[in-house]
């Protein structure tokens, strides 16, 4: 299928954005990212507003954009799995980061009635930091030069 002149094959979107398999260079990363976060920001909006707005059921519309989020948060844990096999590190992290990333949501739902600086308020926002600077750092740290245990370069070193 085509579309704005991108090719959609479903093999080609699962080995790119669901695939814990072997390196992630940084470009492809960030790029990947912020896709991911854009288009599924768009399509949680587009089902909120359909099924709140065009049916009138809150839940129906929390329901979707539930499951816009878990497809969102797999997908971003298996380029953060990926990145990280890039630059040396195991499934550890990735799975911290994927235990924490669907948790969040959760999080933030338990300290909605509670002050700012309540302990756990805090705790969960210092999580939420956590998660944003490894990104940040996964944008910004080279990988490996040469093959790692978790395949060759991506950029044929």
């Amino acid at each position: 299928m085509k579309i704005a002149n991108i090719h959609l094959d479903a093999q080609e979107l699962r080995e790119k954005f669901f695939s814990c398999e072997g390196r992630l260079n940084r470009k492809p990363f960030i790029m990947r990212l912020f896709g991911v976060i854009i288009v599924s920001t768009i399509m949680a909006l587009l089902l909120y507003s359909l099924f709140f707005k065009g049916f009138g059921s809150q839940a129906a519309a929390e329901a979707a954009t539930t499951i816009i989020s878990i497809i969102e948060v797999i997908s971003i844990y298996t380029l953060v799995a990926r990145r990280l096999h890039d630059i040396g590190f195991g499934r550890p992290l990735a799975i911290v980061y994927l235990v924490v990333g669907i948790l969040q949501p959760f999080f933030f739902r338990a300290i909605a009635d509670l002050p700012q600086d309540s302990m756990e308020a805090e705790l969960v926002q210092g999580i939420n930091l956590f998660m944003m600077l490894l990104v940040v750092c996964l944008m910004m740290i080279r990988g490996n030069r040469g093959a790692n245990p978790y395949g060759k370069d991506p950029l044929g070193h």
